[in-house]
Formats: structure tokens, C-alpha cells, sequence
């Protein structure tokens, strides 16, 4: 991060990102996820087999009793719990030997767009994608060197599923945000048939209370639970992505009249980095009173997607603070 950037109340940053000289795909072996913290349904920990002296191909691995074993690429079987998948493997020469090419995520505003668009492309696409722009970032190691095809996926699926939570915020209210909240949340009916009932507590008005907002006592909040709902969906999709992917750094930035130490998120990876985008995007619309029922708020403040300025929106779907930010963003793109 720019030690010379403008001094904002809460700054986003992100580290260089190493892009390889030459992806490998292997086919290999993951296994179905079976602990309660496993934030995607493999484990990703996959093998594939690596060549031995004569040139064939021989599996590596261990045994129950941590013994090594090695098994000919053709006898290798799938066990219980077992899945084929595709392994991109970073087999650069030594980085030491060149200097190594860089880019960095936060400097590209569309990219939690561009991932998101990634999850339903073909195999093909995404390998393409890795070797022009590295790794995604999955385990947020600037250091990694392999992740599988089918992890990416779903993680980007993940991503993608929490960016069409915050559009319908955004674009629906009342039943139709309700039932568009249940389809991404793949719970048919659930939000539905909770609602008007306060003692559980996915209905509007327990929420409310959870959230710290008092519901009018004896009335309908038409249309409000549903925001509450569809908040909570989406407070609950990206809380373990987050707290995996974002640390918080910090550094000493110039002032006007000196200097002072301030806090930012730091974001590892494009992932890490799509998910901060989709968190920063995710706090606006703010949720505003019209009497007694929430409504969208569309001239609440919001973080510039470019330079990261807060700004209060002429616009209900102004992204940047400014045209500098506009002109570089659509620099950026083309």
C-alpha cells in the first residue's frame, strides 16, 4: 500500500500477487470434507502421481500407519470418500533465477465480478485463467503451488452465491427478496413459513432484536423482515470466507500535520480480495427508517470501489466517488 495514499477511516489493502511461468494440470485425488470447519465440501488436500526414475508415473502417499507407499499410476483405485480431480500444478523455475511477474488484485475493480462469472465456466477457462493471473488464492498463501480445478469452483461458487445475495438486496423487496434469499440459500419455503412467527429466530422481528433494531410492538412490518432475512443470509455466507481470507495489518501513513499509525484489512489473494470487494459493496444500500418500516437508504454513504473514499451517491448505482475513479475504472476494464 502507497504510504503517500489519502488517509481514510478505514483502508483496504492487498498484497502483490506472483504470477508463474508454467501450469501444469495432473490429474490427482481429493477427499470428501467430513470435519464441521471445512469451509468447502473437499478437503482440499489432493495428491497426484509424480514420475519416478524410468519416467512412469507412481502415487505417493501413506497408509493408515503413516508409512510411506507407492503404487503404479494404473493400479491406483478410488476408496470410500474419495473424488477424481484436476490439479494445477506451478512448476516455474526457480523464481530466485528471474525477476518474477507481479499484479495486484486490489487495483482491479471488477474482479470479484470476473471470479464470480469463472465459477460456471468450463475446466478449460479456469486453468486459462490461472496461468494469465496465478492462483485464486484458496488457502491465501502468496507461496502456493497447486490448487485443484474443482476447489476453485466451488469456492468461486461461494463467491458468486454471496454477489447475487447483495444484488437482490439491492434490486428486490417484500416477498419476491424472500423467496429470490431462499433460492440462494438453496431453502425452499424455510423464510416463508418463519416470518410471522417471533419466537423463531430466522422470523423479521427476531432478527430485528437480534441486529440491536426494536420492531413496533403490536404491528406488521410490511416488507421489513424481509431485508432482515436477506441481511442474515448474507452476514452468513461471507462470515467463514472472511474470516479465512482477511487479516488486519497495519501501518504508519503521512498527515497533514505529521503522521499516525492506522489500521488496514488485508486482503491475500484475488479471492481474499473479491471478497473484500463484495463485503465493501455489501455495506450499502444501508437499511433507513421511513416511519416505522425499513426501507433501502440509496443516498447512504459507500466506499468508493477505485481509490477506497467514502462518498455519499448522487446516484443509486454510483460505484465511484468521482470521475477520476469513473475514467480509471474504465481504464482498468479495457
Amino acid at each position: 500500500m502507497d504510504a503517500r495514499a489519502p488517509v481514510t477511516d478505514a483502508s483496504l489493502s492487498t498484497v502483490h500477487w506472483v504470477v508463474g511461468e508454467r501450469y501444469v494440470v495432473h490429474r490427482g485425488i481429493d477427499q470428501v470434507a467430513t470435519r464441521p470447519d471445512q469451509w468447502l465440501p473437499i478437503r482440499s488436500s489432493a495428491v497426484w502421481p509424480r514420475p519416478d526414475g524410468d519416467g512412469n508415473l507412481i502415487w505417493h502417499e501413506r497408509d493408515w500407519h503413516g508409512q510411506p507407499v507407492q503404487t503404479p499410476y494404473e493400479e491406483r483405485k478410488l476408496l470410500p470418500g474419495e473424488l477424481w480431480v484436476q490439479v494445477i500444478v506451478d512448476e516455474s523455475p526457480d523464481p530466485r533465477s528471474r525477476p518474477p511477474h507481479v499484479w495486484v488484485p486490489g487495483e482491479h475493480p471488477g474482479l470479484a465480478d470476473e471470479l464470480a462469472r469463472l465459477a460456471t465456466a468450463d475446466d478449460e477457462a479456469i486453468v486459462t485463467w490461472v496461468q494469465a493471473n496465478g492462483f485464486v488464492g484458496l488457502r491465501a498463501n502468496p507461496r502456493e503451488w497447486f490448487e485443484s480445478v474443482q476447489e476453485i469452483r466451488l469456492a468461486l461458487a461461494r463467491l458468486a452465491q454471496a454477489r447475487d445475495l447483495v444484488e437482490a438486496i439491492r434490486k428486490l423487496k417484500g416477498e419476491t427478496l424472500r423467496r429470490e434469499t431462499e433460492r440462494l440459500l438453496s431453502a425452499p419455503g424455510l423464510l416463508t413459513k418463519l416470518k410471522d412467527d417471533p419466537s423463531q429466530p430466522l422470523a423479521g422481528t427476531s432478527l430485528a432484536r437480534s441486529f440491536g433494531v426494536s420492531a413496533p410492538p403490536g404491528q406488521h412490518w410490511t416488507g421489513a423482515g424481509a431485508y432482515m432475512q436477506a441481511l442474515y443470509g448474507l452476514s452468513s455466507v461471507l462470515s467463514v470466507p472472511l474470516s479465512r481470507f482477511i487479516r488486519v495489518d497495519t501501518t504508519i501513513a503521512p498527515t497533514d500535520d505529521g503522521m499516525r499509525l492506522q489500521s488496514a484489512l488485508l486482503a491475500v489473494g484475488p479471492l481474499a480480495m473479491a471478497y473484500l470487494q463484495t463485503l465493501n459493496e455489501a455495506s450499502w444500500p444501508a437499511i433507513a427508517y421511513v416511519g416505522d418500516i425499513p426501507r433501502i437508504n440509496w443516498l447512504a454513504t459507500r466506499r468508493c470501489q477505485r481509490c477506497g473514499n467514502v462518498f455519499k451517491p448522487r446516484r443509486r448505482d454510483q460505484r465511484w466517488c468521482g470521475p477520476r475513479c469513473r475514467w480509471a475504472a474504465s481504464k482498468a476494464r479495457s
